[in-house]
C-alpha cells in the first residue's frame, strides 16, 4: 500500500504542477472547443471503506485499498510524483527545497510554501499546518506510511519560521528516499481543527519522567553489562589457564544477577511505554473528524446506500477536473464488480492488482520485475563476457513478455544505460554472443550461428564447459517464470552452453538464493519501489549480492548519503552504466496490470502500475463522449 500511496498525486494533471497558477489569458478567446465535461466519473471499488480519521488512515489499522481509493486526495503535499514519468514537482510548495545544510550537531533544510492555497472553511494553508502534522506524527511515532513519510529515525522536528516558510530539522543528514521521497511528499492535516481535538490523546503519551527512567534504565544496563563482560574475560582467563578465583567468580555471579535485574527492569518500563503509546494511538485515531477541513482536488460528500461521492472541489488553484463528481460503487467481491461493466452501471473498476485480462483490457508495467540472478560466489559465472554472452541472446519480447529495466519509473531511467546488443535482430544477437565468449577464450567443437546450435562448449582452459542449473518456479506457480525459463534454457543450448531448468518452489528459490547459495542460476523477482535505493541493498557494501571488485559499492556509498534530487539521479544513472556492464544481474521483464475502463479517457497511455495504482485517476479522466 505504501507504494500505492507514494505515486497518488492528488489529482492534479501535468500542467498543474507550477508553482503559481497560470495567468488568465488577455488575448482574443480562442475558438477551440472547450475540454469535454461531465457530471460524474463511476467507479467499482472492490471492498467497503471503513470509517477512520486521517491519522489510522494512514497509519497500519485504517490502510486499505479502498479507504485510500476514496480519501487520499483530501490532503496536500508539499511536492509530488506527476505520471506518467513520476517526475518530482512541487504542490503546497513553491520551488524546490534548499539544500540539506549542516545545523549545530543535526542538519536542516528550508521550504517555502505557496500563498494562494486555503482550506475549504476558507482559512489559509500555512507553514503551522505542515510544522504541526509532522510533530505530531513524531510524537505519537505513528507508523506505516507515517513513519516512511516523517522517518523518527531521521527527523527531529519542522518548524515554522512564518506563515510561508517552513523549516526542517534533522537528526543526520537525510537521504533522497528520507527526504523528497519521504517528508516532502507526507500528508498534512489543519492545526485549527485537530490541534485540540486530540489533547485528550496527547495526555495519554508517556510522560518526561518515564522518558528519563528509561534513558537511566539503559545507562545502567550499559554499565551492568560492560562490568559482567570484565569479570567473564578475567574468569575465563583464569579457568583457561587452570586456575579459580573464588571472590572472583562470586562477584561475576553477582553481577550476573544485577544484569538480569537491570533487563527485567528496562523491559518493564519499556513495555509500560508501549502500552501508553498504543492507548495513545486509540484515542488518536477515535477522535471524530466530522466537518474536516480539507484541501485537495476531491471533497468528500458523504455515502449512501453503498455509494460514496466526491466532488471537485471549484476552489482547488489547479486545472479542475472533467467532472463534477467521482462516484465509488463498493461491491463485495471481484466477480459482482466486474458483472456491473458490461452493464454500462461503472466506468472503471478499481482492484489492487488491476482487473482481469480482457480482449478489451489496457495493459501496464508495474513494480513486480524479474532478473536472472547469477550466483556471486561462482568462479565460473564470474566471467562477464560469459554473462554478456547470454543477456545478448535473450529478448524477452520473442516470448510475449513486456522487457523489464532496473529501475521502474522514467525519472530515473538512465537513456545511456542501454545494453549494447539491444535493437539487434535474432542473428545479430547470436553472432555478437558468439563473439563475446570467443574474446574471452571459449571454443567449441561446433561453433553457433543463426542456423545451427553450438557444441562441445570447452572453458578458457580447455575443460569441458560443466552442466549448470536454472532455478525457476513450475508453469503452475508462475507461468511466466517457467516460460522465460525454457526460452532462457533454449537459447544458453543454442549457444552450446548446458544448461538446464531446475523446478523449485517458492520457499526453496528463496533459500538456495539467500541462504544456503547452492544454485548457479535463478530466476528471482522483487516488488521495486519509485526510489531505486534497493539497487544499493542489493549490490553496495553488506548487500546480499555484493561484489568486492565492483565500482557499484563507490557509487552506492554516495548515493545512500546524497539528500539532492538530481546528484542522486546522475548516481543512480551511473549505477545503471555499471550494470549493463558488470550484469551482476539480467534484467529480464516486467509484470503487467490490466485495466478495463469505458466512457472515459487519459491523457497518457501505459502507465506505473495501471490505473488501479492511481486508484482510477479522476482527475487525470476526460470524457470519452
Amino acid at each position: 500500500m505504501r507504494r500505492i500511496v507514494s505515486i497518488l498525486l492528488l489529482g492534479f494533471t501535468l500542467a498543474s504542477c507550477a508553482p503559481q497558477p497560470a495567468p488568465v489569458p488577455t488575448s482574443t478567446p480562442s475558438t477551440t472547443a472547450a475540454p469535454a465535461h461531465a457530471p460524474e466519473i463511476r467507479f467499482a471499488l472492490i471492498g467497503e471503506p471503513t470509517d477512520v480519521n486521517a491519522w489510522q488512515l494512514f497509519d497500519a489499522s485504517g490502510a486499505s485499498y479502498a479507504n485510500y481509493a476514496l480519501r487520499s486526495e483530501y490532503w496536500p503535499r508539499l511536492y509530488q510524483l506527476v505520471p506518467p514519468e513520476f517526475n518530482f514537482q512541487p504542490q503546497a510548495a513553491e520551488g524546490m527545497p534548499s539544500a540539506v545544510m549542516q545545523d549545530g550537531d543535526g542538519y536542516s533544510a528550508i521550504i517555502k510554501l505557496r500563498a494562494d492555497l486555503k482550506w475549504t472553511d476558507e482559512t489559509p494553508f500555512t507553514a503551522e499546518d505542515v510544522a504541526f502534522t509532522v510533530n505530531t506524527s513524531l510524537k505519537y511515532e505513528l507508523g506505516y506510511d507515517w513513519a516512511s513519510y516523517y522517518s523518527i529515525e531521521y527527523l527531529n522536528r519542522a518548524e515554522a519560521v512564518d506563515p510561508q516558510t517552513l523549516k526542517f530539522y534533522f537528526k543526520q543528514k537525510p537521504n533522497v528516499k528520507v527526504w523528497q521521497y519521504g517528508a516532502l511528499q507526507g500528508p498534512i492535516l489543519q492545526k485549527a481543527f485537530w490541534e485540540s481535538r486530540i489533547s485528550q490523546a496527547s495526555a495519554l503519551l508517556p510522560n518526561e519522567q518515564l522518558a528519563s527512567d528509561i534513558t537511566y534504565s539503559m545507562d545502567y544496563l550499559a554499565s551492568v553489562q560492560a562490568r559482567v563482560d570484565d569479570l567473564s574475560a578475567q574468569v575465563n582467563a583464569l579457568l583457561a589457564k587452570g586456575q579459580e578465583n573464588k571472590s572472583l567468580s562470586g562477584d561475576l555471579a553477582k553481577k550476573q544477577e544485577e544484569l538480569n535485574y537491570a533487563k527485567n527492569t528496562l523491559n518493564k518500563l519499556l513495555n509500560e511505554r508501549a502500552v501508553e503509546i498504543e492507548l495513545a494511538h486509540q484515542a488518536l485515531f477515535a477522535v471524530d473528524d466530522a466537518n474536516e477541513p480539507t484541501l485537495g482536488t476531491w471533497i468528500p460528500a458523504g455515502e449512501k446506500n453503498g455509494v460514496w461521492i466526491n466532488e471537485a472541489n471549484p476552489a482547488f488553484p489547479f486545472l479542475q477536473p472533467h467532472f463534477d463528481r467521482a462516484v465509488y460503487k463498493t461491491y463485495s467481491d471481484e466477480e459482482s464488480a466486474y458483472s456491473a461493466f458490461p452493464k454500462d452501471e461503472v466506468d472503471v473498476v478499481l482492484n489492487l492488482s488491476g482487473v482481469q485480462q480482457q480482449p478489451a483490457a489496457v495493459s501496464s508495467p508495474n513494480n513486480s520485475k524479474r532478473f536472472l540472478v547469477f550466483n556471486p560466489g561462482s568462479q565460473l559465472l564470474a566471467e562477464i563476457n560469459f554473462r554478456k554472452a547470454l543477456a545478448c541472446v535473450m529478448d524477452p519480447n520473442e516470448v510475449g513478455l513486456f522487457p523489464g529495466g532496473f529501475v521502474t519509473t522514467d525519472a530515473w531511467k538512465s537513456a545511456q544505460a542501454a545494453f549494447l546488443c539491444d535493437g539487434l535482430t535474432k542473428e545479430q544477437r547470436i553472432e555478437k554472443a558468439t563473439g563475446f565468449l570467443k574474446s574471452a577464450g571459449y571454443r567449441w567443437g561446433q561453433e553457433p550461428n543463426a542456423s545451427q546450435a553450438g557444441s562441445n562448449l570447452k572453458l578458457p582452459d580447455g575443460t569441458e564447459f560443466p552442466r549448470i542449473t536454472l532455478l525457476s518456479l513450475p508453469a503452475d506457480v508462475d507461468a511466466n517464470r517457467a516460460e522465460i525459463a525454457t526460452y532462457i534454457e533454449q537459447q544458453a543450448l543454442h549457444l552450446g552452453i548446458p544448461l538446464e531448468i531446475q523446478s523449485t518452489d517458492l520457499a526453496s528459490l528463496h533459500y538456495a538464493v539467500y541462504s544456503s547459495k547452492k544454485y548457479d542460476m535463478a530466476i528471482f523477482g522483487w516488488q521495486l519501489s519509485e526510489y531505486p535505493g534497493y539497487l544499493c541493498d542489493w549490490f553496495g557494501a553488506g548487500g546480499q549480492f555484493e561484489n568486492d571488485g565492483s565500482s557499484l559499492q563507490f557509487k552506492c556509498e554516495a548515493l545512500m548519503v546524497e539528500s539532492d534530487l538530481e546528484a542522486a539521479q546522475s548516481h543512480v544513472f551511473e549505477i545503471q552504466s555499471i550494470l549493463t556492464e558488470e550484469l551482476p544481474f539480467i534484467s529480464l521483464y516486467s509484470e503487467l496490470t490490466y485495466d478495463t475502463f469505458q466512457n472515459v479517457q487519459y491523457p497518457f497511455g501505459q502507465v506505473l502500475g495501471g490505473l488501479s495504482a492511481l486508484y482510477g485517476a479522476p482527475s487525470y479522466a476526460i470524457p470519452a463522449k
